[in-house]
């Protein structure tokens, strides 16, 4: 069996990045198939550790793509360009490195079943590149939201995706969106939710048996994309309010930032000493971080899935989150009813990922409270002795990789 994987994006740093890393280390373990790769580099000649038999990169900053890598999101933790602001020029470029590269692993790999990122344009290319090899796409979600926001760009370079195999969807709330926005059949559509690397995210011995008390300062995490639709000027604004109760709280953001958000966080915040703001350039690196913190704050308005809020909770974190239809879905009944987690209703949006002016300050409000309430409950009950580990291990990358093979296997 040979897999081709297709990515059109940096496989690294961002949910879908890891996805693709992920899918290939664990067929590679379960399997042991031939798997190539597509994927895009910024113009870096960067050892991404894939475990590829075959790699064929796409190299943007270049002389043929002179512009940074076109992110599923419109903002990125890496240099990109967004979708919306290509100009024709560049979409006729982007388009012809990609096809170009198609074909030519058409002809070297000869690939039996091709995996591909996102329900977007690399994936409509991949379709008439391989019109006779079985396509399995995966929605990440994201596709989703450039859909909706950018109509015009979809009717033209994406259209009907209907003759891809099989669409891997994130939550079933994502069904109908699928179905309307590419023209696929809801027969066609599989839920299988995503996953975390318990080899990368773990707890530290002994870390909520319920034996001590957090130590002091109680430290306050944030990763992801420091940005508006992250709910991120929120939770700082949320944190000035949880510090009047619990002044030893600390507040990490991790994320990349610029000029701007550092100005923005310093006037919501009041330049509080205490909000530390930094990247990390590794999962490795994020989930030490993980283990030495004690509450994982996740207040996005808009998520395929929210990943991150279960490899916060697999490295021993409690959480607290917005109410999120994709992640509640993943983490299943049990889980979400669990003390570990306290749940923030979604506060009215616009445009998907906006929250409304009138409702912000209830919102934070809202937030505070939830944070409170996770923060007094670790200090006075140490934990509660029974966090759920054996629950989130469903959520691990072995599993959900099961059920994937398990589809490839179906369409060959």
């Amino acid at each position: 069996m040979k897999i081709l994987h297709c990515l059109a994006q940096l496989p690294n740093r961002t949910g879908s990045g890891v996805y693709y890393k992920n899918l290939i280390r664990e067929i590679k373990k379960q399997r042991g198939w031939k798997q190539a790769g597509l994927y895009a580099l910024n113009g870096e000649n960067r050892c991404l550790d894939l475990d590829l038999d075959y790699i064929y990169p796409i190299r943007f900053n270049s002389d043929e793509l002179p512009f940074p890598i076109a992110g599923m999101s419109d903002e990125m933790p890496y240099d990109s360009t967004a979708y919306s602001r290509m100009t024709p020029d560049m979409m006729e470029q982007w388009k012809g490195a990609f096809t170009s590269k198609l074909i030519e692993i058409k002809d070297d790999f000869k690939p039996d079943v091709i995996v591909c990122h996102h329900l977007w344009i690399l994936c409509a290319l991949v379709l008439d590149v391989f019109p006779d090899i079985p396509v399995i796409a995966i929605s990440h979600g994201t596709d989703i939201r450039q859909a909706r926001h950018n109509p015009i760009l979809t009717e033209e370079h994406v259209g009907s995706l209907r003759n891809v195999r099989k669409v891997l969807a994130l939550s079933g709330s994502d069904i109908e969106s699928i179905h309307d926005l590419f023209d696929v059949s809801r027969e066609q559509i599989v839920v299988t939710g995503g996953a975390y690397d318990p080899d990368v995210f773990y707890a530290c011995p002994g870390k909520n048996s319920g034996e001590c008390v957090p130590a002091s300062p109680f430290r306050l995490l944030y990763a992801g994309k420091i940005t508006d639709s992250k709910g991120v000027f929120e939770l700082v604004a949320a944190y000035r309010i949880v510090r009047q109760t619990h002044p030893d709280v600390t507040l990490d953001l991790v994320g990349r930032e610029d000029q701007e958000t550092l100005d923005r966080i310093k006037e919501l915040s009041g330049d509080d000493p205490t909000i530390h703001l930094f990247d990390v350039e590794s999962q490795v690196i994020l989930a030490d971080h993980m283990r030495c913190c004690d509450l994982f704050v996740f207040p996005s308005y808009y998520e395929g899935m929210g990943l991150i809020a279960i490899e916060a909770l697999a490295s021993g974190l409690h959480l607290v989150s917005n109410m999120l239809p994709g992640l509640r879905e993943q983490l299943g009944r049990e889980l979400v009813e669990d003390p570990a987690i306290s749940w923030v209703e979604l506060p009215p949006l616009k445009n998907l990922d906006e929250i409304v002016d009138s409702a912000r300050h209830e919102y934070i409000e809202s937030l505070a409270e939830a944070i409170c309430f996770q923060i007094e409950r670790l200090k006075t009950e140490g934990g509660t002795g029974d966090f759920p580990f054996d629950k989130i291990a469903s959520c691990s990358w072995d599993c959900l990789v099961s059920k994937i093979i398990s589809v490839i296997e179906s369409v060959i």
